[in-house]
């Protein structure tokens, strides 16, 4: 089934894309879905991509990549696999399990009843964090993609983590690591997504300072001082043609330098 043709079935039926997608792709292994989806399939740990493919999630602040999303299922889980969204937006994460046959928990703040009705609403209070998954079941894979500090903060909810001090952000992924830790399986893995974070804004790069940065070493510190260990750091970067041109001169005359560095960073206990 080709794209214009899941298109249209979606349409005809009411359903979404992703929902078709499952069940053209029904009983396949994973390498022939990402042949369907006209997805290349990267083998080594620098993933780019030009653009978000608009299939699968929606046009949400922060979006993510579903071809990023499906190599991290690729790796690291296996189909049925259950996977758990605690940031969910978009959905990007739950329509490409729906695609990949894996099973999706997803939460966010936004609740949307009747358009995301898979994604439960969860508000993770920064002062008093609780797991939102009842009973026993715990997670195969944990993706972790959380609002990026101060990156469009503006287009978030006030009550988000974004627009937090930079001491209140680290401090809230210090606990939510810490609290996946103790809910997670011995085998379960967490993807955590993220980028570094400098205030390059106006400011040339050799006048930048270190109290004025999030870099991925910040993040593996906590990560590995809440019990996760981590065995693969991917690169994933931004597009760049986030940038106009006007923006990419003006940068350059000031010898400022932009941040596009993204990683995916694979963590076990």
């Amino acid at each position: 089934m080709d794209v214009p043709e899941t298109k249209q079935v979606a349409e005809k039926h009411g359903w979404t894309e992703p929902m078709v997608w499952s069940l053209a792709l029904e009983g396949k292994e994973d390498l022939k879905r990402f042949k369907e989806l006209n997805w290349g399939l990267r083998t080594w740990d620098l993933w780019n991509w030009n653009d978000c493919d608009k299939r699968f999630g929606d046009d949400w602040p922060g979006r993510i990549p579903a071809q990023m999303i499906a190599h991290i299922l690729y790796y690291f889980s296996d189909q049925n696999d259950l996977v758990f969204d605690p940031m969910a937006g978009g959905g990007v994460v739950a329509d490409t399990c729906l695609a990949f046959n894996r099973r999706c928990w997803g939460f966010d703040m936004d609740d949307r009843p009747e358009t995301r009705p898979e994604i439960e609403p969860c508000f993770w209070d920064i002062t008093n964090l609780k797991w939102p998954i009842k009973g026993k079941t715990k997670p195969d894979l944990i993706i972790f993609d959380p609002p990026y500090f101060k990156k469009k903060s503006n287009n978030y909810d006030p009550d988000g983590i974004s627009g937090l001090s930079k001491e209140k952000y680290l401090t809230f992924l210090e606990n939510f690591f810490s609290l996946a830790h103790l809910n997670a399986k011995k085998s379960t893995q967490m993807a955590f997504i993220n980028a570094d974070w400098r205030d390059f804004q106006n400011t040339p790069a050799k006048n930048e300072t270190r109290i004025n940065s999030i870099l991925i070493n910040d993040y593996l510190r906590i990560l590995n001082q809440t019990g996760w260990q981590h065995t693969h750091i991917i690169q994933a970067p931004m597009s760049a043609q986030r940038f106009s041109a006007v923006v990419v001169s003006a940068m350059q005359k000031k010898r400022i330098l932009g941040v596009t560095s993204r990683y995916v960073i694979i963590l076990k206990q």
